[in-house]
């Protein structure tokens, strides 16, 4: 029986798979008609299958073949509706599920290229608008053309299973004789089969709910085969939990009864095959928690049928009698049944779960599907990038806030021209570093040396007045003569200061940084003119320059280093010192200005307004951060997020 079972189920499931999904066929009536013949004529093993058509007084038509081209007899609609008309008529009535079928089986008689074939006709009722014709179409036949040597063998088949049949037909009266008798066809048995699994499928597939379909599945179940009950199990987690059962819609999931029923459908489950207790003889299936189910129950027949969705079992059916066991084409038809409805069942289960529930079940499958074997170099590839972004949120580095340097001095002095004048003499360039006391500039001093003659002369004179004024007791004129003469001393001290100032001298140690005199000698210069800026280079400090975009991540006591234009290798340590809470816009930049000191010696070679860059460490961040953080923020202000 198992043997039988195998071999109907591998040669039929992949077309009962094509019917089923025909319940569900949105496409238009010609598509759907042409996937139906092609589905039937694979499960009758036909040489040809036709659908005919006839209105009201007329003939016979065909409207659809399969196959659609090539074949044996390229005039196979012309043969069968020659062979339709002048052969003998057996009919056979089926009636399954309250609705009656028509059958035809005809052989021929004297037609060309009939032998060795049978001819079986269903008789079908289509409405006139599924083909959008105008003329009302009554009847539509489905014929097939069958070898005679298949019907021998089907019914060689039944004969096995039958052993009350007296005799294998061998010529084509015999097989009509033996289809009109015999109550069960194995070709037209199996085509209704089908149907009524597509029936079922379309009914389940109509509900909404998990258990409303699960009900209904029961139900179906033990009515079709007269069961005493029938019961669904599903997987949940490790273990098979029982769902539904016929014709009961609360029941003890703690009974006694209900824990064995359930190890009996793990049983199956874990076998992944179907299971028929009491077994037969040549079985080797593991049975003991069917045995200890049925024997609880009073020797109950089981039938335990998985429902796998895809490759993995979801859920197990358990149907029990009384009586006896199914048989070989009942347990086909549960085969095939599983596999038809194990899909939607699985979907409806889904969709009543809490959606965490089904979110962490996604979530499992798509871990599974990702340790599969397919696309290795994706799935490669997605490790990677995984591994890397991994490494690069998980290491910490270094985070240091750029900023543009100056080095400032920390006294500048302005040297103005100290009286009017012409420039003699010019010591120094921009850029000279001088000592304290040094002569930078001088400046023309033969005019003053002039009016300082006169100044002495003025003085000896207006002494001698005052002198000859009081010999002559002339108070007034004493009076006069004094005061002129303390006037020309006042101007000549004033003339002696300024030569002694006519040279311009370092008050200390500095460098030029402003005033190029050499190209203007002897030219005149007026009293409070900048001739020379010089800076001092013992107390100097740095200046720098804060984008606004980075001033909050900048404190006062934050070290760094910098590093000169002309000498990016040499690195020295820095402390900010002070921050400026205004800011300034410099070269349209908007930046905070800061102050900060070298830790450590001043290199000699410094000069004030030499420029750089400085970096400060601001803490350690993520690599990620690190590496993104302007785009983000970029983006952040660009899309206003």
């Amino acid at each position: 029986m198992e043997a039988e079972f195998s071999r109907v189920t591998s040669s039929s499931a992949q077309t009962g798979t094509v019917l089923i999904a025909l319940a569900r066929f949105e496409g238009s009536a010609e598509a759907f008609w042409s996937l139906y013949l092609q589905s039937v004529g694979q499960v009758l093993s036909a040489r040809r299958v036709l659908l005919l058509s006839s209105a009201v007084g007329q003939p016979w038509r065909a409207r659809l073949q399969w196959p659609t081209q090539g074949g044996e007899m390229p005039d196979d609609p012309d043969w069968t509706l020659r062979l339709l008309a002048c052969s003998q008529t057996t009919p056979v009535f089926a009636d399954r599920n309250g609705e009656k079928r028509l059958s035809l089986v005809m052989q021929p008689s004297g037609v060309s290229g009939g032998e060795g074939q049978v001819l079986v006709v269903v008789v079908l009722g289509i409405a006139a608008d599924d083909w959008n014709e105008s003329s009302l179409c009554q009847w539509a036949l489905l014929a097939s053309a069958i070898p005679v040597q298949y019907m021998q063998q089907s019914l060689v088949r039944e004969q096995m299973a039958n052993p009350t049949a007296t005799s294998v037909p061998t010529t084509p009266e015999e097989v009509a004789t033996q289809l009109q008798d015999s109550s069960v066809v194995p070709a037209q048995e199996q085509a209704a089969r089908l149907h009524d699994i597509l029936r079922l499928g379309i009914k389940l597939s109509q509900e909404t709910t998990f258990f409303q379909a699960a009900m209904v599945l029961c139900n179906e179940l033990a009515l079709r085969y007269a069961c005493e009950r029938v019961s669904l199990g599903w997987l949940t987690g490790s273990s098979i939990r029982l769902e539904a059962m016929s014709h009961v819609e609360n029941f003890d999931a703690n009974a006694t009864a209900v824990n064995l029923l359930e190890a009996a459908l793990e049983e199956a489950m874990e076998q992944e095959s179907l299971l028929v207790y009491p077994a037969p003889p040549d079985s080797h299936a593991v049975l003991r928690a069917h045995q200890t189910y049925a024997e609880s129950l009073g020797q109950t027949c089981l039938n335990t049928v998985p429902l796998a969705s895809g490759e993995t079992v979801q859920a197990v059916v358990c149907l029990e009698r009384k009586s006896s066991v199914l048989a070989a084409a009942d347990l086909w038809e549960l085969a095939l049944l599983g596999e038809s409805v194990a899909p939607w069942l699985t979907e409806l289960r889904a969709k009543d779960r809490w959606f965490l529930a089904r979110w962490w079940d996604d979530i499992r499958g798509q871990v599974k599907n990702f340790a599969g074997p397919q696309h290795v170099a994706w799935k490669v590839a997605g490790i990677g990038v995984l591994l890397v972004v991994a490494v690069l949120s998980l290491v910490l580095w270094a985070y240091r806030v750029d900023a543009t340097v100056s080095v400032r001095s920390q006294g500048l002095l302005f040297m103005p021209a100290p009286f009017d004048g012409y420039l003699r003499q010019v010591y120094v360039d921009i850029g000279d570093q001088v000592v304290a006391g040094a002569t930078l500039v001088q400046l023309d001093t033969r005019e003053l040396l002039v009016e300082e003659s006169m100044a002495e002369a003025d003085l000896v004179r207006f002494t001698r007045e005052a002198e000859k004024a009081q010999a002559g007791r002339l108070l007034a004129e004493m009076q006069i003569a004094l005061a002129r003469q303390q006037q020309s001393a006042a101007k000549l001290e004033l003339i002696r200061y300024q030569l002694h100032n006519a040279q311009v001298k370092a008050p200390y140690a500095g460098v030029v940084i402003e005033g190029e005199l050499k190209k203007n000698l002897g030219a005149p210069v007026r009293k409070g003119d900048l001739l020379l800026k010089l800076a001092q280079t013992t107390e100097t400090y740095l200046e720098l320059e804060i984008d606004q975009a980075y001033i909050h991540e900048v404190a006062v006591g934050m070290t760094g280093e910098f590093a000169l234009v002309g000498r990016p290798d040499e690195r020295y340590q820095i402390v900010v010192d002070r921050i400026d809470p205004a800011a300034i816009t410099k070269e349209g930049r908007t930046v905070y200005l800061a102050r900060a000191s070298v830790l450590g010696n001043l290199k000699p070679g410094w000069r004030p307004g030499m420029g750089g860059s400085a970096k400060l460490a601001a803490g350690d961040r993520p690599l990620i951060w690190v590496m993104t953080q302007r785009t983000v923020r970029f983006l952040r202000e660009f899309f206003w997020l």
